[in-house]
């Protein structure tokens, strides 16, 4: 039997491309939109890929509708632009993401899944590419502009997958942004921030996340704080 669903976030949480991401997908608003949004200033993180291509072509002068008709071609032409810059000598895996995700895979009361902003096919892509492949379930950022409704979205899907409803407590979502614990917060779930992203230490303790660490290298600090248990010592609060 399940006792916690544990929901990761990808980038700046588990790992970076260092760019290779955000070129691939301007190269795709090219191909099928005709034109290179300006990204010079513009925040990205804890945004899902559905929000950001709405704001981008919104700021380039392109109309709603003739966004979402191209969409469909958007997201296949980024994911294999993708697919064609990304090698695993490129990407970043962030300090303890490795032991971590073992030690939560040897343990068979956990169910492991995602709340992403990138769509599925790059979420995949990059995790697969990175060798951290293997989440059971998850809530993806085609599905949603608001951040905010992939956490329900994600809980649905397991109880689909396993015929459990997690609630409250149970439910333990991981990101580096205000936003992954906003959308955490709003539904009473456990949250964990890590401040390997962009977001600082202080920025992150502002809203209030029931745990918060530097990065994931205290894997029994970061474990406990999981599964609901006290741990002493770690960089975390």
């Amino acid at each position: 039997m399940y006792t916690r669903l544990v929901l990761f976030d990808i980038d700046g949480t588990l790992l970076t491309t260092n760019g290779d991401a955000v070129r691939a997908m301007l190269r795709a608003y090219e191909r099928v939109y005709g034109t290179r949004p300006v990204t010079d200033g513009f925040l990205m993180d804890g945004k899902t890929e559905l929000q950001i291509v709405h704001e981008l072509l919104a700021a380039a002068g392109l109309d709603e509708a003739r966004v979402t008709a191209g969409l469909p071609r958007f997201w296949a032409s980024y994911v294999a632009e993708l697919e064609r810059r990304l090698a695993p000598e490129r990407i970043t895996v962030y300090p303890g993401v490795r032991p971590l995700l073992a030690a939560l895979r040897a343990r068979p009361a956990l169910l492991l899944g995602l709340l992403t902003g990138n769509i599925e096919g790059s979420a995949r892509l990059k995790l697969a590419r990175a060798g951290l492949d293997g989440f059971a379930v998850g809530a993806y950022g085609e599905h949603h502009r608001d951040r905010a409704a992939l956490p329900a979205q994600a809980v649905a899907a397991a109880q689909a997958s396993v015929g459990r409803r997690f609630t409250g407590k149970e439910i333990v979502v991981l990101g580096d942004t205000p936003n992954d614990v906003r959308c955490g917060r709003d539904l009473g779930v456990t949250t964990i921030a890590v401040a390997t992203g962009l977001y600082s230490r202080a920025a992150l303790a502002a809203e209030a996340p029931d745990h918060l660490f530097n990065d994931l290298a205290d894997v029994p600090a970061v474990l406990a704080a999981i599964e609901g248990r006290p741990a002493g010592g770690g960089a975390h609060s």
